[in-house]
């Protein structure tokens, strides 16, 4: 007698419950079975349905499903059909395989609707109750789901109905398929919300982004949106390696971490070092910003070479980027600072908040992740362990040398197609360990070691250079040669002493450059914590003259105290027009420093020059006006578009403009105080002109005007002459630029009246 096997209703509740540990990872199944059907967009929206239960609605513009699919594969638990038909129409590479993404919708919520349309204009609606899974010694083949056809007039009316409830316009509807949950499992407070986005970002890799648009909306709710996914240029090195499968690898490494400008100029003995002389560790491989290297996989220096021999014709193509990014200058201990290593400038504050977001190296099969590898930092491939073992500066010793974990950004991309031993265990916590999983994770750690040796042998030379020409250099090494001998000669205590003072007066400079930026910090920490506070200045300076003014009105009109023939300064209506035109002053600055510190200034986007320079001048009108200074903006057009950060362009500008105010206030002049700002297209880069009339450019900085954007070069002198300004308006302006490639400023010489810069963006 042979008895088949019965599987429990519960079964389901357990797929949904516990397979996915949060709710997040419930949504991105649900959001790779959109990219799955082929869809251009996902939207995901919380917000209440027609009763007002709380709903939670993912909807795709796919190739949808008919009643057959939705019979034979979506109630099919553990379906195959993705697994043999493992591409979409389009081509895509289908992310899941399992069957079992549908119960995603348990996890989120007791009840769940769908609306799905096809191309032949077919259309379903289905609902299920997940508690009816949970009666006791209920089979899973007893429990059934509702559905019914369905016209796409429906499903328009369905998605009219969100556009006018969450103010959104969404795509025109052909077919795709519309889920709708409630009873929702969660609370899905603000912090929840916040921190779905930011997994959503991580969703698919930004080295290599599909056209795949995901969205998130909260009804009542004005944030989020778009989901921007996480680009990124400021970094050290770029690394990007393909192999083929077939022993051919291929890697291109991009360097941005030093000055290749200082480099060309300043450090021309560099290049004349044995190491510096061949490829790629030339001056015209700087000058290109990186080069390209094709070799056998088979010949990469692993840790196992044992392992890479006899399993390589397993591992199956895959790319792998990665990102080596500084959070700090420099990045050990003894390298010494920008005279040794001419680093490139940029901004450490930004830096670190986006390491903290997406450092790791991340796995994404066929464009989506694959848990929990480089989430929160995770360091699978022990980096953490290489480092400890040896922790070492690049610029130490040769050889050995290894990047810290939380200094690597990366993403490798495989396919379940080409990649048939690194296959997701059942639970999706991570990938079947086998001897290919090890093989993997060697070669990944080969391909990190061509970046380390790359960066070890420049900083290198570079420090042995710095070493032979600098008196700390040659100090240290008449220090060691006195030790050999154990006496100290007249020219080696020479040698030795000069070091010293040397040394001394450069931790002398350090501990001033840290007392003023900590005194920096401070002063813009007190002004975000007040800024709440200055905002209801700003807003009681708006009514106030206007309050003054009905109620002197109520005792006296203007009429009848101008009569009584006063004064200007006794009259208190005209001591009224002054207190209006004051607290216009006020608002002006108060609102350009809150504006300053917005925090959407902080998506980079796309937009014209045109349009941010009509908003700059608009900013400063008020204030320029007071200061009887001209502002004249000409030359952008709506073509000359950038990509960055809006605020790190009010650095720029604020900064300059900060200055030529300063420089035409020290002219002295009533006539001609002007700032012009032209702009224009050269080579395909935006040209800014940035020119005022005002003192010019100090004496001190004629013979070497680019001195001027190092850290505390100031010519600001009180009547005192003691030295006023900081020094780091134009550091900070150079730094900013410094993070977008391509981009530059210089000073326009020679002049004879008033000072010039020039700025290049690149255009987008």
């Amino acid at each position: 007698m042979k008895i088949p096997f019965s599987v429990s209703a519960r079964t389901a509740m357990l797929i949904g419950s516990e397979n996915f540990s949060n709710p997040e990872g419930a949504i991105v199944e649900l959001v790779k079975n959109a990219y799955d059907a082929d869809s251009h967009y996902c939207y995901i929206l919380f917000g209440e349905d027609e009763q007002n239960n709380r709903t939670l609605y993912i909807l795709d513009w796919g190739t949808g499903m008919d009643d057959q699919i939705i019979e034979a594969c979506w109630m099919r638990i553990g379906t195959d059909d993705k697994l043999y038909n493992a591409k979409t129409e389009s081509g895509r590479v289908k992310s899941g395989a399992k069957g079992i993404g549908r119960f995603a919708l348990n996890r989120l919520g007791n009840k769940a609707e769908m609306l799905t349309f096809t191309k032949d204009g077919h259309g379903y609606d289905w609902k299920v109750n997940w508690s009816d899974f949970d009666r006791a010694g209920t089979s899973v083949s007893e429990i059934t789901a509702d559905i019914d056809s369905i016209s796409l007039a429906v499903g328009r009316q369905f998605l009219s109905n969100i556009e006018n409830k969450f103010g959104i316009t969404l795509p025109k509807f052909e077919s795709g398929t519309l889920l709708s949950v409630t009873e929702l499992n969660d609370e899905w407070d603000d912090e929840q919300l916040a921190h779905l986005y930011s997994s959503l970002q991580d969703l698919v890799p930004p080295f290599n982004i599909p056209v795949f648009d995901i969205y998130q909306y909260v009804q009542g709710y004005e944030g989020f949106g778009r989901i921007e996914l996480a680009e990124y240029d400021d970094y050290d090195y770029y690394v990007s390696a393909v192999y083929d499968g077939e022993d051919n690898l291929k890697v291109k490494v991009q360097r941005n971490e030093l000055d290749v400008e200082r480099l060309r100029n300043d450090y021309v003995g560099l290049f004349q070092r044995e190491d510096m002389r061949e490829f790629p560790y030339r001056l015209s491989e700087f000058e290109a910003g990186g080069y390209e290297l094709s070799l056998s996989m088979s010949k990469l220096k692993v840790d196992n070479p044992v392992r890479l021999a006899n399993h390589l014709a397993e591992l199956g193509a895959f790319r792998f980027n990665f990102f080596f990014v500084k959070s700090t200058k420099s990045d050990g201990k003894g390298e010494g600072d920008e005279v040794k290593y001419p680093y490139r400038l940029f901004s450490p504050y930004s830096r670190r908040e986006w390491l903290k977001r997406n450092v790791g190296v991340k796995i994404y099969r066929d464009k989506f992740r694959v848990r929990p590898y480089g989430e929160n930092g995770d360091d699978w491939l022990h980096l953490g362990d290489r480092y400890s073992a040896n922790p070492i500066g690049a610029g130490q010793r040769k050889g050995n040398y290894h990047i810290r974990q939380n200094q690597i950004v990366g993403a490798v991309e495989i396919s379940r197609l080409n990649n048939i031993y690194l296959q997701d265990k059942s639970g999706r916590e991570g990938l079947q360990e086998n001897v290919v999983v090890e093989l993997f994770k060697d070669v990944l750690l080969g391909i990190i070691s061509l970046m380390e040796k790359d960066r070890n042998t420049v900083m290198y030379n570079l420090s042995q250079l710095y070493d032979t020409l600098h008196p700390k250099g040659t100090a240290k090494a008449a220090a060691e040669e006195a030790i050999k001998k154990g006496k100290i000669d007249e020219e080696s205590y020479n040698k030795i002493r000069t070091g010293y003072l040397v040394l001394k007066q450069e931790v002398e400079d350090k501990e001033s450059e840290i007392r003023l930026l900590r005194n920096l910090a401070s002063t813009g920490l007190v002004i975000t914590s007040f800024a709440h506070e200055l905002k209801n200045i700003a807003i009681l300076s708006d009514s106030r003259s206007e309050d003054l003014r009905c109620a002197v009105e109520n005792i006296m009109s203007e009429e009848d105290v101008s009569k009584l023939g006063l004064s200007e300064y006794d009259n208190p209506y005209s001591l009224i027009r002054d207190l209006r035109d004051q607290d216009q002053n006020i608002r002006s600055w108060l609102n350009f420093s809150i504006n300053s510190i917005n925090r959407d200034k902080r998506t980079r986007k796309v937009f014209g020059m045109d349009e941010y320079f009509e908003h700059f001048q608009s900013t400063w009108h008020a204030v320029l006006d007071e200061l009887n200074i001209d502002l004249e903006i000409s030359g952008f057009t709506p073509e000359m578009k950038v990509r960055a950060f809006v605020i790190d362009l009010d650095t720029i500008f604020n900064n300059l403009l900060s200055n030529s105010i300063y420089a035409i206030k020290e002219s002295k002049k009533t006539e001609n105080r002007l700032i012009s700002i032209k702009g224009g297209v050269e080579d395909g880069d935006i040209i800014v002109l940035f020119e005022d009339s005002g003192i010019g450019l100090a004496e001190e900085y004629k013979g070497h005007p680019n001195d001027i954007f190092n850290a505390f070069e100031s010519s600001k002198y009180d009547q005192d002459g003691n030295k006023i300004g900081t020094g780091l308006g134009l550091y900070i302006t150079k730094a900013t630029l410094s993070e977008y490639k391509g981009s530059a400023i210089s000073v326009m010489m020679p002049r004879t009246v008033g000072f010039g810069l020039c700025i290049k963006l690149k255009m987008y």
